[in-house]
């Protein structure tokens, strides 16, 4: 065996040596490039051997590629003679068809492992499972491309491929921005299993409705029982275990600044439930009963993460009695005890319980410790290492750094993904939650795609490589040809790296939000002006790019427009920064000793006049409103958006108001008063 896997590798790492590596993604364990190709024309028969429902949806997913990419009929039926073939590996077309190969499953491979044949005559994956048999259908998927009217075209391939971690989520944030609609769980659930993606958390603070709680959900933001079952519906055809996260512990002032919720919380209106009152537990229990009907997976998580409050109020007597490790964890495992019954695994966040390792011999080996970071560091062991050691199962969670962000910035996301995920491997984890967070609320999980699929490459692969995955982004997400996109989400972090390097944060979502003519405004975007104009140069041949490639691509061109709007906002800071210092520099010519009338009414006009530079502001953030408006409603529920566009709002009214008060500073200035400061010290915004 061990030969015969190293006869399939060899000749992939040749192929990967010479730059011809197949654009696949995740790219799997093992490939080997044969002579010729498939060509598929006219009627392609898809054949099932067997009676599966689950194979014949997987054979349906390649139907609908056929017709929807390469406009070709196809016709799915039973058996093993069609141009596309689906097996069994313990069925007698399977074993045949890997003994035609020359091919075993190994060991590794049972559970969502499928080996995956192309010759010039057909194409046949071999799965040893339902998943397997998936996986393998959604690789042909990315092999088939379109040959001009009426055809389509394989290379010639053998494939074994098995994932490098069993379990590999993506988090979405559910609670403090955008709630997914329906219809964006129903299009976003078939890409993740693309991705290979097979778990889903969904990360509720009050944005679950529970039917005993009827204070607690927020009114038209929370998921409902029928919408968790169509989304588990949904999940489950996908082989996507969907996982709730119900915070537990912290994070909870969502629900917990209601009144009827006081007596059990540390602190009045704070965010912690305290392990002093026994009726916090009562009160999870009753969350997690309902979870439990809603959601049947195998998998609780109960959050207890950032827990900074504890032992501040009402548990103070117990943190000075038992300390402050004890006094965490045995409110996590009182947690445990209660939902017992469930006969759940129990995620929880390790940020807490890593900080007093020799405790955690106490926690019960069925619990999942979670570590977290989402930083660029060398090595992640130290955060992963108290929990192997320990015993306790371990998954790893990196994230794709959105939170708080104009766009994401991969520059932190993709080292931080892939040095965890490799550090979790060596030390025998066995999952991967990739996490988005929605800390302002802004972010649009869509903002992600690129962030999402390395995860899934990283969590699959073996040996992972940024390039590859580069080269194959356009096609695995859009089914471009080129590498447009790719280069386009290139350039945005760009962006980032760019405002780093200049004013040392990167493209926060606060950078739209400072008064321009505040002391901290004049300052931050004073500090900005070296990289302003490249800012907008970047940003602006994104915009170009999207619209210049946008028909290439054959599907999800919706998702484009997030890529856009991005850069829209980059581009709205990068021209904010611009005119606040071009403002400034002008006024203060103006305000100089032997500046006559006429200089200073034109410096007046071209500061606030049709087609002056404050009505360009005013203009630039109200396009920016409607189109975010747009987007939100085109993939969320109503829910929150309120509260977002109240920023842009405030914006708007903002240089309104500026342009108001320069028709007045005209006015007064003719009258013969001289010009006010341009700093407005009362609107200093500095956070």
């Amino acid at each position: 065996m061990k030969a015969r896997a190293l006869a399939l590798l060899l000749p992939a790492l040749t192929a990967l040596a010479c730059g011809q590596a197949l654009k696949l993604l995740p790219y799997p364990r093992q490939v080997a490039r044969q002579a010729g190709e498939l060509r598929l024309r006219g009627p392609v028969k898809i054949t099932v051997d067997g009676g599966s429902k689950a194979d014949r949806f997987a054979a349906s997913l390649l139907s609908r590629e056929l017709v929807h990419i390469d406009r070709l009929e196809p016709k799915v039926g039973r058996g093993d003679g069609g141009a596309l073939v689906l097996a069994r590996a313990d069925s007698r077309a399977g074993r045949k068809w890997l003994r035609r190969a020359g091919l075993t499953l190994p060991a590794a491979a049972q559970t969502e492992g499928y080996a995956l044949v192309v010759t010039p005559e057909r194409a046949v994956v071999i799965g040893a499972s339902a998943a397997g048999v998936f996986y393998g259908a959604e690789t042909l998927r990315q092999l088939i491309h379109p040959a001009g009217a009426g055809a389509a075209v394989l290379p010639a391939v053998r494939i074994v491929d098995w994932p490098a971690l069993r379990w590999r989520a993506v988090q979405m944030d559910v609670s403090r921005g955008p709630i997914p609609s329906l219809a964006a769980f129903e299009r976003d659930l078939p890409l993740f299993a693309e991705l290979k993606i097979n778990a889903l958390v969904l990360y509720f603070e009050n944005t679950f409705r529970y039917p005993d709680l009827p204070v607690w959900s927020a009114p038209g933001g929370a998921i409902t029982w029928a919408e968790a079952a169509q989304i588990e519906r949904q999940a489950a055809r996908y082989h996507i275990t969907v996982i709730p996260e119900q915070e537990a512990f912290g994070h909870l002032h969502l629900g917990l600044q209601e009144e009827r919720y006081q007596g059990m919380i540390e602190d009045p209106y704070g965010a912690l439930l305290s392990p002093a009152e026994p009726q916090s537990l009562q009160f999870i229990g009753k969350m997690f009963a309902d979870l439990n009907a809603a959601f049947p997976g195998p998998f609780f998580h109960i959050g207890a993460d950032e827990t900074a409050e504890l032992g501040q109020g009402r548990s103070e007597p117990m943190l000075q009695a038992e300390g402050a490790g004890p006094l965490f964890l045995n409110y996590v495992l009182a947690i445990e005890k209660e939902l017992r019954p469930y006969h759940r695994k129990i995620l929880f966040w390790g940020d807490i319980a890593q900080r007093h390792p020799e405790l955690l011999k106490e926690v019960p080996k069925d619990m999942i410790a979670v570590p977290w970071d989402y930083g660029d560091r060398a090595s992640f062991r130290p955060l992963i290492e108290p929990f192997t050691k320990a015993g306790i199962e371990t998954w790893v969670a990196p994230g794709v750094s959105n939170w708080s962000r104009i766009f994401p910035d991969y520059n932190e996301a993709l080292p931080n993904i892939a040095g965890f995920v490799r550090d979790g491997r060596a030390l025998g984890a066995t999952g991967l939650i990739n996490t988005n967070w929605d800390d302002d609320g802004e972010s649009f999980f869509d903002y992600c795609w690129y962030g999402i699929a390395y995860g899934g490459a990283v969590g699959w692969e073996n040996v992972p490589s940024t390039a590859r995955f580069d080269a194959a982004y356009d096609w695995a997400i859009y089914r471009a040809d080129g590498h447009h996109f790719d280069h386009e989400i290139a350039e945005l972090t760009q962006i980032h790296a760019l405002l780093e390097k200049t004013i040392h944060v990167d493209g926060a979502d606060r950078l739209m939000w400072h008064a321009a003519f505040s002391p901290y405004g004049q300052k931050i975007y004073g500090e900005m002006a070296p990289a302003a104009h490249q800012v907008r140069l970047l940003a602006e041949d994104v915009m170009a790019s999207v619209e210049e490639h946008r028909a290439g691509a054959r599907r999800n061109q919706e998702l484009l427009d997030p890529v856009t709007f991005a850069a829209r906002r980059f581009d709205f800071v990068g021209e904010k920064a611009i005119y606040a210092n071009q403002i400034a520099a002008l006024y203060a010519q103006a305000q100089a000793p032997g500046a006559t009338r006429a200089e200073v009414y034109r410096t007046l006009g071209q500061i606030n006049s049709i087609n002056g530079w404050l009505e360009d502001m005013r203009d630039g953030v109200a396009s920016l409103r409607a189109q975010y408006r747009r987007l939100w409603l085109e993939g969320n529920t109503p829910y929150f958006l309120p509260d977002i566009l109240v920023r842009y709002d405030a914006e708007l009214m903002y240089w309104q108001q500026q342009a108001r008060r320069f028709d007045r500073i005209s006015e007064n200035y003719a009258a013969g008063d001289p010009l006010p400061p341009l700093v407005q010290t009362a609107a200093s915004d500095q956070p």
